[in-house]
């Protein structure tokens, strides 16, 4: 399926008026969307691209990368080179501790893929610690509780579950699914950050286009199946949308997301739905009662608020009565006008040049014309922006800074009141810096704590 056939909502049975409610909750609450795709009995009744992002450019996944991961753990066992009760210290032998305990020597796949490991909390951590052999160091902080017997969310013990697909496979998760999974659905390669060990994070850093994340939903709305051919496996997709786990751990709220209980790397939800999901509101959202799946990446600070409209407004969509032409139209023209929000310019502003200092951080400013160019430096990073005025800027985020890949921001700037308000998102991905920034007898007093992922800092720099 190389183009998803796009339909009206009223064409698969859901109300233009519903979804209309939805985007409107959405900007009157203040959840940053970046887009949404809603697909209804196998068609595209919805896509909602807030600007500058859109359905077609890799966005980090934080943890909605472990679904694809155990869906590579599926593939390994329905081809025979892995087991649900593989152990984890057999098939990693080389990076299990001299004598391991019982508790250890216990860790199955299944326990790795349903956060039932035992694993120490400290074992999800080691990344960025300066540690070369990851596995390793997981592995060392052996099991505080019997496998199987308590919930405990642990990206690392997803880590470990990549690991044992790339031994038995000779392939990282990414290569492994590209002919199995990414290739069939007409999924571009991806690009999926890595170990010291090179081997694929598991529980992070891939980075799909939520066209990409709905085609996905799609296959796992349609039980594996895809163009008539059965592509995920069926054993494991059963096993890995049902409740494999109590993750509430003996204290269930029923109004709780994350208290439903949790599968093979994917959470179940409310409205009996299930979703794989990830920091900042990535998000992968099924239901099969009313054949819908849906994707979303965003930035979102609040993804519980988030979850709580698509129950709210968006999956109601189906129950409500159909839109007249009117709501239709309604719809597509709110549609064809989603944006994010940027900085307004009441013409208030003055040149903002020169280099300003503190204990902390040392910023270079210069404003030209309709341009800020903005150099930024504090004890372990430096890096450069570029912001419009009457419209937003495109640059370049070196490679390390968020990611191990280069990213393209956008940053917009204006002046209110004479206070410098400057925003830039990360076109792939969620981080956005939001600055208020006043100017003042040769000082700047800067605020950046409305910004999600990035610097938050409030605080005087002194003109140099």
């Amino acid at each position: 399926m190389k183009n998803w056939e796009c339909v009206l909502p009223e064409e698969v049975g859901l109300s233009s008026k519903g979804l209309l409610e939805y985007l409107e909750q959405v900007e009157k609450q203040g959840v940053e969307l970046h887009s949404v795709k809603v697909l209804r009995h196998g068609k595209l009744a919805m896509t909602a691209n807030f600007a500058p992002y859109d359905d077609k450019t890799p966005h980090m996944l934080f943890s909605l990368s472990k679904s694809f991961c155990s869906a590579a753990a599926g593939f390994a066992v329905q081809e025979g080179l892995l087991q649900w009760d593989s152990k984890v210290v057999e098939v990693l032998d080389e990076y299990a501790p001299e004598n391991p305990s019982e508790w250890l020597k216990s860790v199955t796949l299944h326990h790795l893929l349903c956060m039932g490991s035992g694993l120490k909390e400290e074992s999800d951590g080691v990344a960025g610690k300066g540690v070369q052999e990851w596995a390793k160091a997981v592995l060392a902080h052996d099991c505080v509780r019997e496998p199987g017997t308590y919930f405990h969310y642990n990206s690392h013990g997803t880590y470990l579950v990549s690991c044992m697909v790339q031994k038995v496979t000779g392939q990282t998760v990414r290569d492994y699914l590209i002919p199995r999974l990414f290739v069939p659905l007409g999924i571009p390669v991806p690009y999926w950050s890595s170990s010291p060990e090179k081997v694929n994070c598991g529980g992070w850093g891939l980075f799909l286009t939520s066209d990409s994340i709905a085609r996905f939903g799609q296959c796992l709305l349609q039980k594996g199946m895809w163009e008539g051919k059965q592509v995920l496996p069926a054993e494991w997709l059963e096993r890995a949308t049902v409740a494999q786990i109590d993750n509430s751990n003996g204290n269930k709220d029923p109004n709780n997301e994350w208290h439903q209980g949790y599968g093979y790397q994917f959470w179940r939800t409310r409205g009996n739905r299930y979703r794989g999901d990830g920091a900042f509101g990535q998000i992968c959202m099924i239901s099969e009662e009313k054949d819908m799946a849906v994707s979303v990446i965003a930035g979102v600070d609040d993804m519980g608020k988030e979850m709580q409209l698509m129950h709210e407004y968006l999956f109601p969509a189906a129950e409500m009565d159909m839109g007249t032409e009117a709501d239709q139209k309604a719809l597509q023209e709110k549609l064809a006008s989603l944006s994010c929000k940027w900085p307004e310019d009441d013409g208030s502003g003055r040149a903002a040049e020169g280099i300003f200092k503190n204990k902390d951080f040392t910023i270079y400013a210069r404003e030209t014309g309709n341009m800020l160019y903005i150099r930024l430096k504090d004890a372990d990073t430096e890096l450069e922006l570029t912001a419009g005025k009457d419209r937003p800027g495109l640059f370049a985020m070196n490679p390390g800074l968020f990611s191990e890949t280069a990213t393209t921001w956008a940053a917009q700037y204006g002046w209110k009141e004479g206070r410098l308000h400057l925003v830039a998102r990360n076109l792939n991905g969620p981080q956005r810096l939001d600055a208020q920034v006043t100017c003042a007898d040769g000082k700047i007093e800067v605020d950046t704590s409305r910004s999600l992922c990035f610097i938050q800092y409030t605080g005087v720099l002194e003109k140099e």
